[in-house]
């Protein structure tokens, strides 16, 4: 049974139409997910680091991109943010008990000419918001920038989680040419997991042929060991028409050669690498991770099996209280 068997899509619709900017996660009820029921707050509602890999830009309406006019932060979103956390709260339990997460369709710490998080700090509102009223927060970010919003944030219900693709510096240029380079993620994970936070890092996606081998994914493993991280979370490069042409663009070689691995049937928009492959891939991170003596999980896979516990590493309800 998978873990949000009772998070159905009509009970996710309800939730929706009774909150204005917190909504469920997952409307779509992937049947590869494996994660309990959880919200997501979006603070903006487009990204500027232009990773060739994003799964949103598809959908974004042309808010995707550093060049991108159309996108900035949400409207409304401290009053409704405002109203949705009495909502919660007069719900109860188990809806006021899920984790919020900052943000899983854009960057919530946003550093470009225009639409700069440091200047504007709405990232910085909202998560303050969140944390007087008590909700578990679940950051993930690619930016350095979280370090700022420590002092506002509870090490008890925060958990701080941190992409990196990567630990060659030069690759990750040509994967996210607009985020800060993995040495400064890192040491923002180190900082964080030093003042007590709990710490993640998502370790995806893996791009066969470009960030997936053994050794790169070993070194990256052991340098989060030794700044404090706990779990690392990994998924495979799901194919969209527009992510599978910038992949082509920036890596055509290993882009023409994985094409024979990806299955012709898209699920829910997405083309997936074969079942086989995947779990070749993500056995693979699992060993790497409990070499280092990490926990892992794997997002968006079907693989609730090789997961060590809660595939999203919140911070288990026995902990906060």
């Amino acid at each position: 049974m998978k873990p949000d068997d009772n998070w159905s899509r009509a009970a996710r619709r309800t939730t929706a139409s009774r909150l204005r900017v917190v909504k469920p996660f997952d409307p779509y009820h992937c049947p590869l997910c494996t994660c309990p029921p959880k919200l997501t707050l979006n603070v903006y509602t487009g990204c500027g680091t232009d990773c060739f890999y994003c799964y949103t830009s598809s959908y974004a309406w042309g808010r995707w991109g550093r060049q991108s006019l159309r996108w900035g932060a949400r409207k409304s979103l401290h009053t409704g943010l405002e109203k949705d956390i009495a909502t919660l709260a007069q719900a109860g339990p188990p809806l006021s008990q899920m984790p919020i997460v900052l943000s899983l369709s854009s960057d919530p710490y946003p550093d470009t000419p225009r639409v700069n998080e440091a200047q504007l700090g709405h990232t910085r509102h909202c998560l303050k918001m969140l944390s007087d009223a008590g909700m578990q927060i679940m950051i993930q970010t690619k930016s350095d920038m979280l370090l700022r919003d420590m002092d506002i944030l509870d090490p008890r219900s925060t958990v701080i989680g941190m992409t990196i693709t990567t630990p060659h510096e030069e690759l990750a240029a040509q994967m996210e040419p607009h985020a800060p380079p993995p040495k400064r993620r890192m040491a923002a994970l180190a900082r964080a997991a030093a003042h007590g936070f709990a710490t993640v890092c998502r370790v995806d996606p893996l791009v066969p042929g470009v960030n997936d081998d053994a050794e790169s994914i070993a070194l990256l493993a052991a340098l989060l060991r030794d700044a404090g991280v706990k779990r690392i979370i990994s998924s495979t490069f799901k194919k969209r028409w527009d992510s599978a042409r910038r992949f082509a663009q920036a890596f055509p070689e290993q882009a023409a050669a994985s094409e024979q691995h990806y299955e012709r049937q898209p699920i829910q928009g997405y083309r997936y690498l074969t079942a086989e492959m995947r779990r070749l891939m993500m056995e693979g991170v699992l060993r790497i991770a409990h070499d280092c003596g990490l926990a892992f999980s794997c997002c968006r896979e079907g693989f609730a099996e090789l997961n060590d516990g809660c595939c999203d590493g919140r911070i288990p309800q026995s902990v906060r209280s």
